[in-house]
């Protein structure tokens, strides 16, 4: 194994890091909204009303090193709402930032010979919610893995989704493709016998294969019942599910709901997945019901299963009405990191999802929008900080960790005269008492050389004691913030 690299920034903390909280409150770091947005706008009639609402993955291929997008596009239709056209299209850049829509020959639309959708209805219906995933050592003859939503009965008379058998006249259905390009799709597996609404993302886990993140809906929690939501009296939350091979799935486990912290409106569209440090990120778009506006917020997990929303506002928020983004914010599957940052890549409509003013359910043409990016300095999405401000001190115990390696590397910002301090603590067991904890000789609170100013990955270092003699020792931390914000640390 090689040894870790000295400079790398720590991992973000998580909730669960510790067993004590006192005067704790977390910071979300609002996006960078890049300076070229929008990076596409409308210039087809396949993407009249977007070239992008979401749906679909943006990575920079392992294999070649360009960014890539399969997501999906929508073109006007007067038709009944929710009936949109979307086609699924790809694009690509070099840089993430000038993207071209190449001219394929796979799909041809009406005055257009040559066009960047890979699949139209006559294929299958509608597509959304493109899972690509690309595994070129896994299976080096095709490298290119997706799983699909189908809607075969959309302008497909034949009912019949190309490249596999029998017709399907269910509203949408998952299916499963490989490619050896990206471009040129061969069915694999579906429709799957899944119990799901209209949206999913399937991603995959080196160690225990894939996992399904997927929204159903509830009926309306109390205070939530919104008129003209085109899904009133009904919730959206969100599931998960797993497979060891993307063919037999486990039973749906339900992940995220509104909690007493949310607003009455609050509902959940999608939950990203994007492995970090020890944890999982997953980007969620909350629904407002009330609003009919949807945002972007961190959620984390150390284990997949319960998940934590810090301070629980949006990490994306609203562009003012009318501009691109101030309508729905989509996300597209992950988020890509790449030289020192994190981003993701989305659909910005510049419209509501209904119309608030309409005593009943409804829905406008709410993808009408941008491709757009943003990103966060890797490292730095959340900390936790002093909930009270001032001079008043916060802190923060971790369970007990055997330290692997020498020093303590912290990740965090101290404000005017602020400053974070650490001690190392030996845990004490009295029969009949709860546990107690020592600060170690050489390495209390007031031995520390406070931590101050603004560093990714700086050490942690005590005035009599080198922290390399802590090695193998099972301790607890105790860190204490005044004026400070705290990302991330790591003994190592």
């Amino acid at each position: 194994m090689s040894a870790p690299n000295k400079k790398a920034v720590p991992p973000m903390i998580f909730e669960d890091n510790f067993i004590e909280h006192k005067n704790i409150a977390w910071r979300v770091e609002p996006a960078h909204q890049d300076p070229n947005n929008p990076l596409l706008e409308p210039k087809y009639p396949w993407d009249s009303a977007s070239p992008c609402v979401g749906h679909g993955t943006v990575i920079k291929d392992p294999i070649d090193g360009l960014y890539k997008a399969w997501t999906v596009s929508a073109a006007e239709y007067p038709g009944f709402w929710g009936d949109f056209e979307f086609r699924l299209t790809y694009a690509y850049s070099e840089d993430g930032v000038k993207w071209v829509r190449p001219e394929l020959d796979i799909c041809p639309f009406p005055g257009h010979p040559r066009t960047n959708i890979l699949f139209d209805y006559d294929s299958g219906g509608r597509s959304t919610y493109a899972s690509v995933l690309i595994d070129p050592v896994g299976n080096p003859d095709e490298p290119y893995e997706m799983f699909l939503f189908r809607h075969p009965w959309f302008k497909n008379p034949s009912l019949v989704v190309r490249g596999f058998s029998g017709k399907n006249e269910r509203y949408l259905s998952l299916y499963r493709y490989r490619s050896k390009d990206g471009l040129h799709w061969r069915g694999v597996e579906g429709p799957y016998p899944l119990k799901t609404d209209d949206s999913m993302y399937v991603h995959k886990n080196k160690e225990s294969g894939y996992v399904a993140h997927f929204k159903d809906c509830v009926p309306s929690l109390p205070g939530g019942y919104v008129p003209y939501d085109c899904a009133a009296g009904r919730c959206r939350i969100q599931f998960r599910m797993t497979s060891k091979d993307g063919t037999d799935w486990s039973e749906p486990t339900l992940i995220m709901q509104p909690d007493w912290k949310d607003h009455p409106g609050n509902q959940f569209m999608e939950v990203g997945y994007y492995p970090y440090g020890k944890g999982i990120i997953g980007l969620t778009a909350i629904f407002n019901a009330t609003t009919q506006t949807q945002d972007l917020h961190f959620a984390a997990s150390t284990d997949g299963l319960k998940w934590w929303r810090p301070a629980q506002c949006p990490c994306l928020p609203l562009a003012p009405a009318g501009d691109y983004g101030s309508g729905l914010i989509w996300p597209t599957r992950t988020l890509i990191e790449d030289d020192g940052k994190l981003y993701i890549y989305y659909g910005a409509t510049d419209g509501l999802h209904a119309d608030t003013y309409n005593p009943t359910p409804n829905m406008l043409r709410a993808f009408s929008g941008a491709f757009c990016r943003a990103w966060w300095d890797v490292g730095r999405m959340w900390a936790a900080v002093p909930a009270a401000g001032g001079d008043l001190e916060a802190s923060l115990i971790t369970p007990l960790m055997k330290l692997e390696g020498e020093k303590l590397h912290i990740n965090g910002v101290t404000l005017r005269d602020g400053e974070i301090k650490v001690e190392v603590l030996h845990p004490i067991h009295t029969p009949g008492n709860p546990p107690l904890q020592k600060a170690v000789d050489g390495f209390s609170m007031a031995e520390c050389i406070p931590f101050k100013g603004d560093h990714k990955c700086e050490v942690v270092r005590w005035k009599n004691g080198d922290s390399a003699c802590l090695r193998g020792q099972n301790v607890h931390l105790r860190l204490s913030l005044r004026r400070a914000r705290l990302y991330g640390f790591e003994w190592r």
